[in-house]
């Protein structure tokens, strides 16, 4: 184990407003998790956001601050998931949707109903839900491993105990009529 592992981490959980009621379950259980993490010396503070499941990528988003800070958050874990090869998709999806009736076009990110960051100092050094290869990393089972101490390495595979909240396969077509109901 290095000293870089051994220092406190900050955690931030993300989670979805009005989300289904079957994510009323994983949220609960997140906040938790959470609430047991404030006590580790490990964990220097924990802090929850939330954020919407989908948000249009607009100029206008520097009027409202919390979306500028939900797009550096994800430019962010962007970089992170190039500098580790690790892939966040389809957890986190960025589309160019074409308006049929208006000829407009505009970019949607969607976001996951649960998303965690850990930080050391100002260096993030881990983001969940993501995979490694093709080994989903699951934000409760990082929890988890957080609190029982042994999340000291950056990556921690999902254990298959749960269904995850998405399927790695979904095609375009999925993706497009999620857009349509959503927005």
């Amino acid at each position: 184990m290095t000293d870089q592992n051994r220092e406190p981490r900050t955690v931030e959980l993300w989670m979805r407003s009005f989300a289904p009621t079957t994510a009323g379950p994983n949220h609960e259980r997140a906040l938790e998790w959470l609430d047991e993490l404030e006590s580790h010396d490990s964990i220097v503070s924990v802090s929850v956001r939330v954020w919407g499941a989908a948000f249009e990528r607009t100029a206008h988003r520097r009027r409202v601050p919390e979306l500028e800070r939900i797009e550096r958050t994800l430019a962010a874990f962007e970089r992170w998931a190039a500098r580790t090869g690790r892939d966040l998709e389809p957890f986190f999806r960025t589309r160019r949707v074409d308006a049929t009736f208006t000829d407009d076009s505009f970019v949607v990110c969607r976001l996951p109903t649960l998303a965690l960051a850990e930080y050391r100092g100002d260096d993030l050094v881990h983001v969940a839900p993501s995979y490694d290869g093709d080994r989903p990393i699951d934000v409760l089972d990082r929890l988890e491993a957080l609190d029982r101490g042994d999340a000291v390495e950056p990556v921690l595979a999902y254990d298959g105990s749960r269904s995850g909240e998405s399927d790695r396969g979904s095609t375009d077509d999925d993706e497009r009529r999620w857009l349509e109901s959503s927005l």
